[in-house]
């Protein structure tokens, strides 16, 4: 089945960012002005407030990029996207991003804590308060699923890998199985002696795991328009 998209469509789909909200959550209120680029800025008299808003507004002009991330992370981009997010899929769901993105959360102050779980509210008060969802939604026959405060931290990760140096990693450890670390480590200058290194514990290196360096490849590769 496929779905014209119209003009209609489009302005439904736009969010109200003009007029006055009573919204479920806010403890004091929260002002959010929209400048002629239409960037939010907001002023509220609590961080509460002002981490709810933020959700709310970000989720206005975002939504359906947040959920695309979120559904990335959790390996089911191919509910989306149909069998081209299957090779993604497989490589995210061997991450575990769900498990670790829960565990860093529980890492985190509570202040931290607190600014996300606002943030969240305001995420699901737009969820919950608007008809005008992105058009996306309409075109793929479904609703964005509620936001958890652990969803904050599973975007960040894949935010991070698509804009991280990963696969300038993987180039790095095939070039140096095959002309030595100490050469491979004089071809990467932006690599200095004595940095901070995240290592599982207990872990000890034995060379590159070709074949995982083989796949995670052929993964970037197929995944690289998406």
């Amino acid at each position: 089945m496929t779905y014209q998209i119209t003009d209609a469509d489009l302005l439904a789909a736009l969010p109200d960012v003009e007029s006055e909200q009573r919204l479920k959550g806010i403890v004091s209120g929260a002002t959010v002005y929209r400048d002629r680029w239409g960037i939010p800025h907001i002023t509220a008299d609590n961080e509460p407030d002002l981490f709810f808003a933020q959700g709310f507004t970000t989720a206005q002009d975002r939504l359906f990029q947040m959920d695309y991330d979120r559904m990335r992370c959790l390996g089911r981009s191919a509910e989306y996207l149909g069998e081209p997010g299957l090779t993604q899929d497989r490589l995210m769901r061997r991450r575990a991003l769900r498990k670790v993105s829960k565990l860093d959360l529980e890492m985190c102050s509570l202040e931290a804590r607190t600014m996300i779980a606002a943030y969240t509210a305001g995420v699901n008060r737009f969820i919950e308060s608007t008809e005008s969802l992105p058009v996306e939604y309409r075109l793929l026959g479904t609703k964005p699923e509620k936001w958890e405060d652990w969803h904050c931290v599973l975007v960040y990760k894949v935010r991070n890998t698509a804009e991280g140096s990963f696969q300038a990693k993987l180039w790095l450890a095939k070039l140096a199985a095959e002309i030595g670390p100490e050469r491979a480590a004089a071809m990467s200058p932006g690599s200095q002696p004595g940095a901070l290194l995240t290592v599982p514990p207990g872990a000890e290196y034995s060379g590159p795991a070709l074949d995982a360096i083989e796949e995670l490849t052929n993964v970037v590769r197929a995944t690289q328009p998406l």
